[in-house]
């Protein structure tokens, strides 16, 4: 079985691409690549900086909600490559595009740089499930994105177009 999450050098960057469609949802699966790819990243000290993109039509849309639902249900493994991403001393930026919803924004808070195509939309949906941000989004959102926006997310669970929405860290 293909991998959903590819690793390959450009020149001196470094580039993820996860596919993992149809809304390239994180999963452990997913997770376990990202581990691997990030990993390779670390270990070439060479490179200057990591993109993370995905295929098809839209960045990380979220979690595969089964997983929620596993009884070995374990968001560890994923907050710990976040808090590496965001430890990271070389920049690692998140190139976004169509929906980044709760897991896909907490990977994008978790970088350095975000960059979007102008109709993409952010949110936490998660909340509608009666789910909070699991992965420092309550922390990572209102330095980005400021107080009254962060908690309009965080409470309606209501998506934002990047706009002049967000600001980068």
């Amino acid at each position: 079985m293909n991998s959903p999450v590819t690793f390959v050098q450009e020149g001196s960057i470094g580039l993820i691409r996860i596919d993992n469609r149809p809304v390239n949802a994180i999963s452990p699966r997913v997770v376990a690549a990202l581990e691997e790819s990030f990993a390779e990243f670390e270990g070439r000290g060479s490179l200057d900086a990591l993109v993370i993109y995905c295929a098809g039509r839209t960045f990380v849309a979220g979690a595969d909600i089964s997983w929620f639902e596993s009884s070995d249900f374990n968001p560890q493994a994923y907050n710990r490559l976040l808090a590496r991403i965001e430890a990271s001393e070389r920049p690692v930026i998140a190139a976004l595009h169509g929906t980044v919803l709760g897991a896909g924004l907490e990977l994008a808070m978790a970088c350095h740089w975000r960059v979007a195509q102008r109709a993409t939309k952010l949110g936490l949906p998660e909340v509608k499930l009666g789910l909070l941000p699991g992965s420092l989004g309550t922390q990572r959102l209102p330095r980005l994105a400021g107080a009254v926006t962060a908690l309009d997310m965080m409470l309606s669970g209501g998506m934002v177009g990047t706009r002049g929405r967000c600001r980068t860290a």
